[in-house]
């Protein structure tokens, strides 16, 4: 199978290669390389071919897309950036019309990364695919926008597509810069001992998917092609203070251990470090401006296609710290 990832030395992106290169895919990567790194793709830069490109380039989109059999397209601006920039619209918008564009004269299926984004806040829990669609964010719209365009393309045109939305996504290969997401910036915070700063009152939650169990979402439900939306997600939502008292706790965890096989030579060792956790109380400050209060994935759809989460959001967190640290 031939398949073409837009965005794939992006965070899922790279993610989504590794999983198609071991069930045995030819894999093309596109990447304009603002966001994604070649670094991340390094194990599979033997196996993969990577273009260096936009898809804003409909040309070059129809040179790649001729011949390929599947289009996972998630090359996107970030939420950030489509605050202020552009080329959100660019992008998002106008790169998903010549991704569909490209993929119907050549007879590829499309399969469109979304994002839950688009639902805005959580009026019903768990949120089904058939949610009321209000986003918050000029970048969940973008993303509805994009939806629009592959729902037409499938509908009007007979573009093979299918719609994934997946829900808050952490792990390896997640930006550490000024766009990263909570999980990423309580880390750095913690390695450093300082406070950890929370945006709004911390009730606010998330339905938190180890990016493992998104990419191989992503790669099981590439199968549909009817123009069906899916949620991916873990199916549980946590508060960002529960969120930071589980760092803090594997944090504290970790500092027990220390103590347990390498015994600090006087307790006033111990009591510092366990202290560079517990001593500094979370910082709160104004809210994200739109910033969704809650998202929870009703998932009972994607896993009727085979979607099976694995990693716990513990277990995650100590995956990803890992990953981290190196």
């Amino acid at each position: 199978m031939k398949s073409l990832i837009t965005g794939g030395a992006g965070f899922i992106g790279s993610n989504l290669v590794k999983v198609l290169v071991e069930r045995g895919d030819e894999v093309t990567v596109l990447d304009n390389f603002s966001v994604g790194r070649l670094n991340h793709l390094t194990d599979y830069l033997d196996n993969i071919k990577v273009v260096k490109g936009s898809v804003c380039d409909i040309d070059l989109m129809r040179k790649l897309i001729s011949g390929t059999d599947t289009v996972f397209h998630l090359a996107v601006e970030c939420l950030m950036r489509c605050n202020s920039d552009i080329r959100a619209h660019e992008v998002n918008v106008g790169g998903t019309f010549n991704a569909c564009l490209a993929a119907q004269e050549s007879h590829a299926k499309m399969v469109y990364v979304s994002s839950s984004e688009v639902y805005g806040t959580c009026k019903i829990a768990p949120m089904t695919e058939n949610h009321p669609l209000e986003p918050q964010s000029i970048y969940g719209l973008s993303k509805l926008i994009g939806e629009e365009y592959v729902t037409h393309f499938n509908k009007y045109y007979g573009l093979p597509a299918v719609i994934i939305r997946p829900f808050n996504t952490y792990g390896p290969n997640h930006r550490d810069d000024a766009y990263s997401a909570v999980i990423t910036a309580f880390i750095r915070r913690l390695e450093k001992g300082e406070s950890l700063i929370i945006e709004g009152t911390g009730d606010q939650s998330r339905d938190f998917t180890y990016v493992s169990d998104t990419a191989e979402g992503i790669a099981e439900l590439s199968k549909l092609e009817h123009g069906e939306i899916v949620n991916i997600g873990s199916g549980n939502a946590i508060s960002i203070n529960d969120l930071a008292s589980t760092l803090k706790k594997i944090y504290s965890m970790e500092n027990c251990e220390k103590v347990k096989y390498y015994r600090f030579r006087n307790p006033q060792d111990i009591a510092s470090s366990l202290k560079k956790i517990y001593g500094k109380e979370d910082v709160f400050i104004n809210p994200r401006p739109n910033d969704v209060f809650k998202l929870e994935a009703d998932i009972s759809l994607a896993k009727a296609h085979g979607y099976k989460p694995r990693v716990s959001m513990e277990e995650g967190l100590r995956k990803y710290m890992v990953w981290w640290r190196k």
